[in-house]
């Protein structure tokens, strides 16, 4: 049973006056790792219980929120066996969690943690890529032209990682409702599809392989959004020489949130060597 949220507080401020152990124990324990979905609920608590570190120890935080970004992360004691992308995951949501308080409270943005969302964007492990996206939508959510400021500063890194971030940070249908956010989120997905296709095909190393994923359903949640400005972007994959470019059209073409569009998709399933919706 995952540790009660008095008790992660209380782990958390011994851990800001230098006893780290008793918490990096029990996130590691509670972490349903190893296996194929981590304890995201914890992540989640422990996330607003660092959102809520009283200022005055807001540096002691962020030192070890960047230690257990480190790779591997920077520990006060041994982890057990294949828990150990769960700190950094919670580092990554963590920081997304602090940048959100901020926006909410009127504040810009704070510099240490957005530093810590992007080193975790850009990061190997899977998991911690997600929650920095995870953690952006935070931001996103409480103030979204403070949050697309930075997602656009992941898009335009000529990184596929940071970029996968980006695209990943947008395409979430809570996000989308207003019509301004969900053309926004159009723009983002529309020029990573762009910088991904410009690349030589030889060149589309492991990590525009995750971007090419990550558009691979992204797509499909902006045009639910805004159906006149990202239904287009998949008609023009369809529609390309690009094995990529067809292959992100596949994958979103089987989303069931473009059942409404059915009628007007019929061709560019055709066109992918899709059978009917």
């Amino acid at each position: 049973m995952a540790a009660s949220f008095p008790d992660l507080a209380a782990a958390w401020s011994r851990a800001l006056s230098g006893e780290r152990a008793p918490i990096e124990a029990a996130l590691a324990q509670d972490s349903r790792l190893p296996g194929p979905r981590a304890n995201l609920e914890l992540a989640a608590r422990f996330a607003e219980t660092v959102a809520a570190t009283p200022h005055d120890a807001r540096a002691s935080g962020m030192a070890v929120l960047t230690d257990w970004l480190a790779t591997p992360p920077r520990v006060a004691g041994r982890l057990p066996a294949g828990t150990e992308e769960f700190l950094p995951s919670c580092a990554a949501l963590a920081a997304g969690a602090v940048a959100a308080r901020a926006a909410a409270g009127g504040d810009a943005l704070p510099g240490d943690a957005l530093g810590l969302l992007t080193t975790a964007a850009r990061d190997d492990r899977w998991r911690v890529r997600e929650l920095a996206s995870t953690g952006m939508q935070r931001v996103l959510a409480v103030d979204w032209p403070s949050g697309m400021s930075h997602v656009r500063v992941w898009l335009h890194s000529a990184e596929p990682l940071p970029m996968r971030a980006a695209v990943a940070a947008v395409a979430e249908p809570p996000l989308l409702r207003d019509a301004q956010h969900a053309a926004d989120a159009v723009a983002v997905v529309r020029e990573a599809v762009d910088a991904l296709l410009a690349r030589p095909a030889a060149e589309r190393t492991e990590e525009a392989r995750i971007l090419r994923k990550a558009l691979g359903y992204a797509i499909s949640v902006v045009a639910a959004a805004d159906p006149a400005a990202g239904l287009p972007l998949l008609e023009r994959l369809a529609a390309s020489a690009d094995p990529d470019a067809r292959w992100i059209a596949r994958e979103n073409l089987g989303k069931a949130r473009l059942k409404p569009f059915a009628e007007r998709l019929a061709p560019v399933r055709e066109a992918v060597g899709l059978a009917p919706a």
